[in-house]
């Protein structure tokens, strides 16, 4: 006599499919929780700048942050960038030049910026990103 085939769960596809399950919300997570990227530069660090500005002269580095200043200078825009450092917010002033208008710069939203430090030591942006 022939034996009939088990009409139970198949406990193989139903862990299959748990996996794949699993994957699919991980990745979502990871998709929409990941971080803006930046520039594949090093990050400033404002405190050495704050304690000696001409010691980064001639560097490039980035900076993140919000921005929450912005005065128009002649062609260019001076804006102050707040930046967490060492788990407090410190304040990073930038020049941004009149060919950067590529991006809108509006006051509370987050910015990276690529930063070169001119002969007087001031942060001058050579490209930003809106983030």
């Amino acid at each position: 006599m022939a034996r009939r085939a088990s009409s139970g769960v198949n406990a193989q596809a139903l862990l299959m499919g748990a996996l794949i399950l699993i994957l699919v919300i991980g990745g979502g997570y990871w998709f929409l929780n990941r971080k803006p990227e930046g520039f594949q530069a090093e990050t400033v660090n404002v405190t050495q700048y704050r304690q000696n500005q001409n010691a980064l002269v001639g560097n490039e580095v980035q900076a993140t942050g919000t921005l929450i200043d912005r005065r128009n200078e002649g062609n260019a825009q001076m804006i102050a960038l707040k930046v967490e450092e060492n788990g407090s917010a410190t304040f990073l002033p930038i020049l941004v030049p009149s060919d950067l208008n590529k991006v809108n710069l509006n006051l509370n939203q987050d910015y990276s910026f690529l930063l070169r430090f001119n002969s007087d030591g001031l942060a001058v942006a050579s490209d930003v990103k809106a983030l």
